[in-house]
């Protein structure tokens, strides 16, 4: 194995094919390691100081760990605090470790996840996946591995000064609701033992509010889930756990009974009435009198039912107490008012907790009065809430059931909408939702639309102070109703008179929709809608990190009056004289939202008339840096990138100059369209070139682009060929992707690109690109096939080895291509080139070439 070994250390691929069976047979077998390890070599390798020796010792223990885990440990265990490049080979071997092998490796293990060593083991949301064997065999030691990762997760974000939210601590991983469920079944006590101190500290360091129960971040309420995450497993697995423990009546509780009563926190409280109600039968007194004292505890339950743990505690402990604990908690409970039901909102619902609590006492224990109470709440209340049901999906249904809608004259309509006007209107209940005005209008919408005549005339019948959402929700549906044009306006005018602000966006919808020509008052109508209404008010935009300027404009009023006139002047250039009052105002709106609209507007003037689309696209209000990055500003430049580039060229310099990201990469886009199109624009693109990742980014974009395009291909390739050796990895893979244009293209005609790229650091961030173009080819391979193949094998062998890596993926790829050049190319110079890489697949284990065979064969 001498070759094998050295061919290691310099990094060079091994020359002698016999060395390199042995070096494969050699790091398989146990009785190899045994001896190995006898002489120190795994000892040497680890401590070399080599990377490479020091990756291959780690493989070389990892395959040897099931096998010879206690020696495993004791190699490994100089190397567990080094950090840097130690953690991710030390991660690699447990990740894919037996950890219920050695008490001593598990030891190990816990040591990594407290050093942070495995804080992104098998990815993030996917840790408690590697321990499913674990779980299998030794379900004991989960909940020290739960107490440790929470623990660490914890200090971590203690270290940054950061908040504890729920999703961001445990992170979605349903493998961690199994574990957890196996363990608290299996090893109750343990898991309490270890669990329940680390769920109080985080609980503890999440809170929020200052009334008892004090709630936390992480578990600010409870949901009932038939497929829960880490957050939602945990808790009511330790409180299932402290159930089995209290039943049993084998563990000694009293300390963790002590614990949690000093508490004032809503998961405290769960956990301490969870097991109060598995030992119900002796401390039964000792929770009466605990509710008693301290009412605030009702307030314990999911989030459909918010006392449903209180009321399991009292159905478990009321049976089993004194005579006298059970009045005074009667007592306690009649006399009890949520504190929701004390507030402005909640008034109506007064009794509604009363009535739950009372529930949870049997009949028969209950007092005369109490029972009488029960029976006037039920009156009012129906039944009481029950066990929690967890996420449900209710449709919020019309007050007014279909069949009864069938029957309904217009005059039951008018009645209706008179009846439910206000907002108020709605009821929910556990069979159900029932809704008030907007589901009527919505169930009268769908009727509009079977009838519009009917429900278009009814509408103009529509109390003037009626909910304006009728009217909203009628010319909804009347939008491309098949009606005269003629009863729209009226419905319309109507709207205007009597609820423009509501229904502006509706009316602007219809009345943009009519192809007839629109009388002088709709044109009005249009004008202020576009101009004078007040939404919006704000830039929504602004106020969401995430928004988008466009999708805010379409959703206001002044945004859907610049969509249709949009589409009434793309319709008939009349429109143009007849709204050229309108666009001037227009074209000044103080929202960029709006303006993102009106450059749309100004896209269909230029359609017709494109010296009035420029000169208002010029007077256009653009001093908001983003509006320029916004689909219709952006296409409008690029329609006149060709014919008005002198006039655009200040707003293309300006863009290179803003201070958004998103912008300066736009205008590096139009300063490559123009440079393809003007030799005068060669400056700026240059400009671009030197500037900032993004600038580049957008040329990288356009270059890849018009590859294939003859007239411009000789800036895009020598563009390119820089671009692939560029600093930023986003543009490099953005110029890669100029393969993705090749694809039905001549590829042999592209051998210097190809070359210059297969050399590039391009190539390393996206070799899928080439490859995938060249298997897309339908016709033949030129050699060059070979040759980048070759250079794949040269520069990513290691990571193609490796089937989890998007490297391995493309290996199937190369596999196909090089058994397809060779099958083209059996009698010329690239036929022994395409065999010698059909060999080095095999002899370096890179992909299953006997499958290529028998494809080949057939």
């Amino acid at each position: 194995i001498a070759p094998a070994l050295k061919a290691i250390e310099e990094g060079t691929p091994n020359p002698d094919k016999l060395s390199e069976i042995a070096w494969r047979r050699f790091s398989g077998s146990s009785s190899w390691f045994e001896a190995t390890d006898r002489h120190g070599m795994i000892e040497g390798w680890l401590a070399s100081g080599n990377d490479r020796f020091n990756d291959t010792a780690v493989s070389y223990l990892g395959r040897h760990q099931r096998n010879s885990p206690d020696r495993v440990v004791t190699l490994l265990e100089p190397y567990a605090d080094r950090g840097d490049e130690w953690m991710p080979r030390l991660r690699f071997i447990m990740e894919w470790a037996d950890l219920h092998t050695s008490r001593r490796f598990f030891g190990l293990f816990l040591r990594l996840v407290d050093n942070g060593t495995l804080d992104e083991a098998q990815g993030p949301n996917r840790f408690w996946s590697m321990l499913r064997a674990l779980g299998e065999n030794r379900p004991e030691w989960i909940p020290e591995v739960l107490a440790h990762r929470f623990r660490r997760r914890l200090a971590v974000i203690r270290a940054d000064g950061g908040k504890l939210r729920g999703w961001e601590f445990f992170r979605y991983d349903q493998s961690a609701a199994v574990l957890f469920n196996t363990s608290a079944r299996q090893a109750p006590a343990v898991f309490v033992d270890h669990v329940l101190p680390v769920v109080l500290e985080i609980s503890d360091f999440a809170l929020f509010g200052d009334t008892p129960p004090k709630r936390d971040a992480v578990w600010p309420s409870l949901t009932k889930t038939d497929h829960p995450g880490g957050e939602e497993a945990c808790l009511p697995e330790l409180a299932g756990a402290l159930v089995t423990l209290a039943r049993k009546n084998t563990t000694d509780l009293r300390d963790v009974i002590a614990d949690l009563r000093r508490r004032d926190t809503h998961v405290a409280n769960h956990l301490l009435l969870a097991l109060y109600t598995g030992g119900a039968t002796r401390n039964a007194d000792e929770a009466a009198a605990l509710l008693c004292d301290e009412p605030w505890r009702f307030q314990c339950g999911f989030s459909d039912s918010p006392h449903w743990c209180a009321m399991e505690a009292i159905r478990a402990v009321v049976p089993h107490c004194t005579a006298e604990n059970r009045e005074r908690l009667e007592m306690v409970i009649l006399g009890y008012v949520h504190p929701y039901e004390r507030t402005r909102d909640g008034y109506k619902r007064i009794g509604w907790a009363r009535f739950a609590l009372l529930s949870a006492i049997p009949p028969e224990l209950r007092s005369d009065a109490a029972n009488a109470h029960f029976e006037e709440l039920k009156r009012k209340f129906g039944e009481p809430v029950g066990e929690p049901r967890g996420i449900t999906v209710d449709w919020v249904e019309s007050p007014i059931k279909k069949d009864a809608a069938d029957k309904m004259t217009d005059d039951h309509w008018l009645r209706a909408i008179e009846r439910y006007r206000s907002e108020d209107w709605g009821h929910f209940s556990r069979s159900g939702i029932t809704g008030g005005p907007w589901q009527l209008a919505q169930d009268l919408a769908d009727r509009t639309k079977e009838e519009p005549e009917r429900f278009a005339r009814l509408s103009l019948r529509f109390p003037a102070d009626a909910n304006p959402v009728y009217l909203e929700c009628t010319l909804s549906a009347l939008k491309e109703a098949p009606i005269a044009s003629d009863l729209k306006f009226q419905v319309c005018r109507k709207a205007f008179a009597e609820s423009h602000e509501p229904c502006g966006r509706s009316i602007a919808d219809v009345l943009g929709n009519i192809e007839d020509p629109l009388p002088d008052d709709a044109v009005q109508m249009l004008h202020q809608l576009a101009t004078e209404h007040e939404n919006p008010g704000s830039e929504a935009w602004q106020e969401d990190a995430g928004g988008d300027i466009l999708t805010n404009g379409i959703n206001t009023t002044r945004g859907s009056a610049a969509d249709a006139i949009r589409d009434l002047i793309l319709f008939d250039a009349a429109y143009i004289d007849r709204f050229r009052p309108t666009l001037d105002q227009m074209i000044q709106d103080r929202s960029a939202a709006v303006l993102s609209c009106v450059a749309g507007t100004l896209r269909a003037v230029a359609y017709h008339d494109p010296v009035l689309g420029m000169s208002l696209f010029q007077s256009m209000n653009l001093s908001e840096d983003r509006l320029l990055a916004t689909l219709h500003v952006c296409n409008f430049i690029r329609d006149h990138l060709r014919d008005g580039f002198a006039k655009l060229r200040p707003i293309v310099e300006c863009m290179l100059r803003s201070s958004k990201p998103e912008v300066r990469e736009a205008g590096a886009r139009f300063a490559s369209i123009a440079a393809l199109m003007h030799e005068g624009a060669a400056d700026i693109v240059d400009e671009a070139l030197r500037s900032d990742a993004r600038h580049r980014l957008g040329v990288a974009q356009v270059a890849a682009a018009y590859i294939a395009d003859p007239e411009c291909r000789a800036w895009c390739e020598g563009t390119l060929v820089t671009l692939f050796d560029d600093d930023d990895s986003e543009v490099r893979r953005e110029a890669a992707s100029c393969f993705r244009q090749l694809q039905d293209e001549a590829l042999g005609d592209y051998g210097n690109l190809i070359a210059k790229f297969c050399d590039s650091k391009a190539f390393e961030e996206d070799s899928f690109s080439i490859l995938h173009a060249l298997e897309g080819s339908s016709g033949w391979l030129s050699g060059m096939t070979c040759e980048v193949c070759e250079k794949f094998l040269d520069r990513f062998a290691d990571e193609a080895r490796n089937i989890q890596t998007s490297r391995g993926g493309d290996t199937d790829i190369v596999a196909k291509l090089i058994f397809r050049t060779y099958q083209q190319h059996q009698n010329d110079e690239w036929t022994s080139r395409s065999l010698d890489l059909i060999d080095r697949l095999c002899l370096e284990r890179i992909h299953d070439a006997g499958r290529e065979f028998e494809q080949f064969e057939r």
